[in-house]
Formats: structure tokens, sequence, C-alpha cells
């Protein structure tokens, strides 16, 4: 089965080989500790930074609730910016934690608006944080996290960012960007197993921690960064053959330009969709690592993926309103490959066109003279 899904993408068999070795207890073991710290050094490289960054056991929507536990008390008010599915999701977590959401919403179709985020902040500025997500991966869109960050700091707003769907396929300046707390995920550009979070804190984030009764004892930032113990580095058992695959997957991001590499698949893919006589979902800020098709009315989404998957190739879906009008095709991490491409573009051709779907060209011929020009 070929997987060129929005996540969790294909992992290579260099990284899945190491996946199943056995290296160590990592309980015991007391170099285990300094190869783990290595690690999260190498995620900080990624997000050109030298800030604390640690590994969580556990898939990525645990680091966003974390990060919400963490940084935010009970009785705040919380700016929750939302142009997508998990953008808003972030009001559930923290109205869990007994805090106030104030949700802002854009357009779902576009980036946030960074004018409308100042006029806004311009009225009503008295928030302790704001959540966000950096690519919004049902919709396509990814948000400049730059301006965002950059603007929320000028009000001493700490920033809480969904990177699962752009850390190593987006540019990142953790510093420059001025970003609080930075959520990533092993499943999607990392092409990793699922079942590690990464979590990247400012200064500020942490002396906000530092301050604070955090209402967990597993979902503690600290005890992940900070643990105190004569005898083990961490208060929890961490797994060693994930963090082994991890670590080779990191390493195969470090040595291109990945995020060069994510660009130019992802503007291939557009042009191809455009040329082909299909619709974008997005109409602006396009995502390096993952596209969003619409299908034109009348025509089942799901039926598509279904015979996709009967051809052997995975696909996304669409997502909440539309989940049964929209695919979304992850040009993320390892499914990158121009074979596997064409061969997808091919059968979606077919696909289409057993489904009687209007096309005015065919994806795969516009895909292979985009990407090689």
């Amino acid at each position: 089965m070929k997987i060129l899904s929005a996540g969790p993408t294909s992992i290579s068999k260099e990284v899945m080989a190491e996946m199943g070795k056995i290296h160590t207890n990592p309980d015991l073991d007391p170099n285990y500790t300094q190869f783990h710290r290595n690690v999260e050094k190498k995620i900080a490289k990624i997000l050109n930074t030298e800030q604390t960054t640690f590994l969580m056991l556990g898939e990525a929507i645990m680091g966003l609730e974390a990060a919400v536990i963490n940084i935010v008390n009970r009785g705040d008010r919380v700016l929750v910016l939302h142009n997508g599915y998990f953008g808003k999701g972030f009001s559930e977590y923290v109205e869990n934690v007994g805090a106030t959401p104030v949700e802002l919403k854009f357009d779902y179709r576009r980036g946030i608006d960074i004018e409308k985020l100042r006029e806004y902040l311009e009225k009503d500025s008295d928030f302790k944080a704001a959540t966000f997500v950096h690519c919004e991966t049902p919709f396509g869109i990814t948000n400049d996290i730059e301006k965002i960050g950059k603007l929320l700091n000028s009000y001493n707003i700490l920033s809480i960012v969904d990177s699962v769907s752009g850390i190593g396929g987006e540019y990142i300046d953790f510093d420059e960007f001025k970003i609080d707390v930075l959520i990533g995920g092993s499943q999607k550009v990392l092409s990793a197993p699922t079942g590690l979070t990464t979590i990247t804190l400012s200064e500020r984030a942490k002396d906000e921690i530092a301050k604070k009764k955090v209402e967990s004892y597993y979902l503690n930032f600290k005890n992940f960064y900070d643990y105190k113990d004569a005898a083990f580095a961490f208060p929890y058992t961490m797994n060693e053959n994930l963090v082994h695959a991890m670590d080779v997957a990191v390493d195969k991001v470090l040595e291109k330009d990945t995020v060069a590499l994510h660009r130019k698949y992802a503007q291939a893919t557009r042009i191809a969709v455009e040329k082909a006589g299909l619709e974008l979902y997005a109409k602006d800020y396009f995502a390096n690592t993952v596209t969003t098709v619409l299908l034109p009315e009348g025509f089942d989404a799901l039926k598509l993926l279904e015979k996709m998957r009967e051809r052997g190739i995975i696909i996304s879906g669409g997502m909440a309103d539309i989940l049964h009008s929209a695919f979304r095709i992850g040009h993320m991490g390892n499914n990158i490959d121009f074979d596997d491409f064409k061969e997808m573009f091919r059968n979606l051709d077919e696909v289409l066109k057993e489904m009687k779907v209007p096309m005015k060209g065919s994806l795969e011929e516009e895909f292979v003279k985009a990407i090689e020009k």
C-alpha cells in the first residue's frame, strides 16, 4: 500500500529498521540520557533555535492539551485564533482548565488575517495567551506564524502554536518569530512512527510554568526538561525504540533542504490540480505539506478514497463540513517521491474518469510538467 496521505506518512526502511532494534534499557542505562537529549537538540536545530526542546511519549494532541495545562490558569482569558478545525479545537482544552476561551474566527479558506488580528488587539489585548495552528491540515493552509507571533509578543501575550504539520516542511525560526510554545508530532513531515510529541519552549514560557502549580504530573512540562532525581533522568519510562527511530528520521530531515523540497512538490501539485480543472480549497496561504482539493458538487470524495485504496494508494479525505466534498494529498516527509506521485496522479486520473468527474486535463501530465520546470 502506498501512503500519500496528510499523515501519518509513509516511513522509510531505515527508520523502521531502527524502530525494530533493541539498544538498551532506557530506565537503567546512564548513556541513554545523553542520546535522548541529543535527539531533542537535533529537533531544535530544525527550528533554528537552542531553546529548550523535549520529547513527550504520546500522540501530538496530547502536546496541544498539555501546552494549555502548563501555561493557562483557571480564570485566564485565552484568545483562540481559528481558521480551521484544529484551531477551533483549542477552545475545549482552555475550557477544561477552567479558563475562558475567546474565539476570533477567520475565513476557513484563507490564512489568518494579520490586519484583522491587529485591529482586534488594539481594542482588546487582555489575554494571558493565544492559541493558533501553523498548518491547518484539513484545509491545506499555512498561517504566517512569524507575523502572528511577533504581533502577540508585542502585546505580551504568550503564544501556543500547533505546528504538527509544519515542522520540517515550513521554515521556522523559533526565536525570531517570538513563539513561546511550539508543538510538533513524529508522524507528519518527520516521518517517524506515531507516538512522540515535540515541545519547544521560550524562556518566557518556562518562567510562566515555574510560577504555577501544573495540575498534572505526566503532562507537566517541567518534569520532562528539569526532572531532578538522583537515580533517574526521567519521571517515566521512555520508549527507546520510538526515540531511536526519531533520531534516524530527524537526520534525514537535516541532511537536505526539506522546506524547498516541500515547496516544490506543493506548487507542482497545485498547478496540476488547477490545470486539470479541479478547485483548490485554500484561496491563499497555501501549505507546503498538504493540498486540499474540492470535487464538483454531486460527487462523493469518500467514494474516490475507496477506489484509490482498492488500487493500493491511500490519500486523505476532507474533514468537518467538507468530509464528502474534498480529498487531500500529503506531499510531506517520506511521502515525497517522484515515481509515487506520478503513480498517484495517474490513478486519480483514472478514478475521476470512472466517476465521470469533468476534467480539463490530466493530473499526471500537468504534475510532471510542473515538477520538471
